[in-house]
């Protein structure tokens, strides 16, 4: 029986189609749901011949931390607030997904097929893959 659904959100319309999925499945199951963003670090990357290192990657300003929890508390907003927790993370999307749903204790994840990357880009599946292959618990993947 599913308990503790986690749900990883991106901001991606499949993202938003994977919360409303959760939604309708926390409601004929009664379960509790944890919506789950997680924010890229910024990357070091070794730069020229003098050992320099440049670091890429979005910075993380209060606006866009702003952003994420009011799109959080509308994608919350049709379950009862004892039935939902919102949770921002920084870390790599799949292995932060699948380390969150350990620590919580989740024993389903629902993911879109395509999200979007730190840049804005669309990211062709590798982190639903990768959260499949390693998640150790059923994982729905959201079209």
């Amino acid at each position: 029986m599913i308990q503790h659904i986690l749900v990883a959100i991106d901001g991606s319309e499949t993202s938003r189609k994977a919360a409303r999925f959760a939604h309708d499945l926390a409601q004929q199951t009664h379960a509790r749901i944890t919506l789950l963003f997680v924010l890229e670090p910024p990357r070091m990357v070794a730069f020229g011949f003098l050992d320099s290192e440049l670091i890429t990657g979005d910075q993380h300003s209060p606006e866009d931390l702003e952003k994420i929890r009011r799109m959080l508390d509308e994608l919350a907003a049709d379950l009862p607030r004892a039935q939902v927790e919102k949770v921002v993370e920084i870390g790599r999307p799949a292995d932060t997904i699948v380390e969150q749903a350990d620590k919580l204790g989740a024993d389903h994840i629902v993911v879109g097929a395509r999200g979007l990357n730190a840049g804005g880009k669309w990211l062709l599946g590798s982190v639903s893959d990768r959260v499949i292959q390693h998640a150790g618990r059923p994982v729905t993947v959201v079209h």
